[in-house]
């Protein structure tokens, strides 16, 4: 959230999200853009979260109208960005096909411009998405014609035990209530059904220490409290892995229907060591910030070229069409 957007929102604070633990240790007070962000470590289960955070309905008015336009300048996808989303879609249906079959009824929550749910439409599933931003679901809508609807995962309204499979890119970590979300997605997903979730990882040295913390992430989960919050709300753990050079953690897991548990490893320790150890000269000498410097150089020229190799086509489905032609 920008300064303007911030002094509109309603804050308030809280114990832990996921254990409810009480006592916090403060591990940072600025986000990425240099602006007062208070962020702490629970001491019960090293759980790593915003405190005090926007209320939930602040945190919905900010998704519907604002975050957007605050996170990429933009209120619908330009080329680029529908490019960049649909061949992450393509890598994001590779790690799901092995775990579902054809025609299987999937959700994807927080879709964003609607690219996911449309190649999944495209192969022949049962694809609908919910999309908070108004911008980006009414584009999917109109651009794809496929089922996204606008709000939030809390607002939304899907038959019990009607899913083969959720997906949650990057959505988890926005949530006010990650367990709430979970135990949320659970209800909707048949018994043996999949969820599919990526979130930022706690490990991760993809960003500078300085630039850690972002203020439209509430939570930074570590592998074994991200374990727990699936296994608490009913789940099993399918695979978790993280992938890539960004280090995302990765998390399959399956819908049972064992009574579920409420008990946190405490891994506190553990996150604090994790948090030390990334330090700037540490972060530095890994080379890390020199890989990401010729990323972002030149990432918009490959892709550049990658639209030109596809026709050159000039709308958001005339790019998937080609992209997930020239992928299947």
């Amino acid at each position: 959230m920008d300064a303007q957007t911030m002094a509109e929102v309603a804050w308030q604070d809280l114990a832990c999200p996921l254990c409810g633990g009480e006592h916090h240790d403060v591990v940072g007070t600025r986000d990425r853009r240099g602006a007062d962000l208070r962020t702490v470590l629970c001491t019960s289960c090293g759980h790593v979260f915003t405190n005090p955070a926007p209320n939930p309905e602040a945190l919905a008015a900010y998704y519907r109208d604002a975050y957007r336009q605050d996170y990429k300048q933009i209120a619908t996808p330009k080329r680029k960005h529908v490019y960049r989303a649909g061949v992450g879609a393509a890598r994001r249906f590779a790690q799901l096909a092995p775990h579902i079959a054809d025609r299987a009824k999937v959700i994807d929550i927080g879709a964003g411009g609607g690219e996911f749910v449309y190649l999944l439409a495209h192969k022949g599933f049962e694809a609908a998405g919910i999309e908070p931003h108004a911008g980006y679901a009414n584009y999917a809508r109109e651009m794809y014609g496929i089922d996204i609807k606008a709000g939030t995962l809390e607002s939304a309204a899907f038959p019990e035990g009607g899913a083969d499979a959720i997906t949650m890119h990057h959505v988890l970590e926005h949530t006010s209530s990650p367990a709430s979300a979970l135990r949320q997605i659970w209800s909707w997903l048949k018994s043996g059904g999949i969820a599919v979730i990526e979130v930022p990882n706690l490990a991760s040295w993809a960003h500078a220490p300085h630039h850690r913390f972002h203020r439209a992430h509430l939570h930074t989960f570590n592998r074994t409290g991200l374990e727990d919050a699936f296994i608490n709300a009913g789940f099993e753990i399918v695979q978790m892995s993280a992938p890539g050079d960004r280090g995302h953690l990765h998390c399959i897991a399956r819908k049972t229907l064992k009574p579920p548990t409420q008990t946190w490893r405490d891994v506190s320790a553990e996150s604090k060591s994790t948090l030390a150890a990334h330090t700037r000269l540490t972060h530095i000498l890994s080379g890390q910030p020199f890989r990401r410097l010729h990323a972002n150089i030149t990432r918009p020229l490959r892709e550049a070229r990658a639209i030109r190799a596809l026709g050159s086509p000039e709308s958001g489905r005339g790019i998937l069409d080609a992209l997930f032609t020239v992928s299947a």
